[in-house]
């Protein structure tokens, strides 16, 4: 599948970070990624859906003596202080990571923080992004409109 790029809203839509982390970056469709995707909703099992993280989320493990990384071209394992364990992939440039929702479960919460502040995605809606965390919200977003 050919990656095209994607006219992304400004960094002002999407934060200075998430801007400077996807700037220039191909959109691209994944016939595994639809596949897996498809597999986590037939089996009930949402929590296989991916999630994207800047890959220097990983810096602060490089640094500490008690984890561990490993990694081939495509996938790694990060063993962090105190034995958890999560399994990722690797976008071909490096610059990103991906692992299932279930797995960032796994990661302590005391380091939860730390991962979302580098989790990346494709530009959204934000306004509906916070409409589904608060479905009861009023949240003003225009008038509505044929599509």
């Amino acid at each position: 599948m050919e990656p095209t790029t994607s006219a992304a809203p400004s960094g002002a839509d999407r934060g200075p970070a998430v801007e400077k982390a996807t700037q220039g970056t191909a959109v691209q469709k994944s016939a595994a990624l639809i596949d897996l995707t498809a597999h986590a909703l037939d089996s009930g099992k949402p929590d296989l859906i991916q999630l994207w993280f800047e890959s220097s989320v990983l810096d602060r493990y490089r640094e500490d003596p008690d984890s561990k990384i490993l990694r081939s071209n495509s996938a790694g394992r990060l063993r962090g202080s105190g034995g958890w364990l999560v399994n990722f992939g690797i976008a071909p440039d490096d610059r990103f990571i991906h692992l299932s929702a279930g797995s960032l479960a796994i990661i302590p919460d005391a380091q939860r923080a730390h991962w979302l502040e580098h989790l990346v995605a494709l530009p959204v809606g934000e306004n509906f992004l916070r409409m589904t965390v608060n479905p009861g919200a009023c949240i003003e977003d225009g008038e509505s409109r044929p599509w």
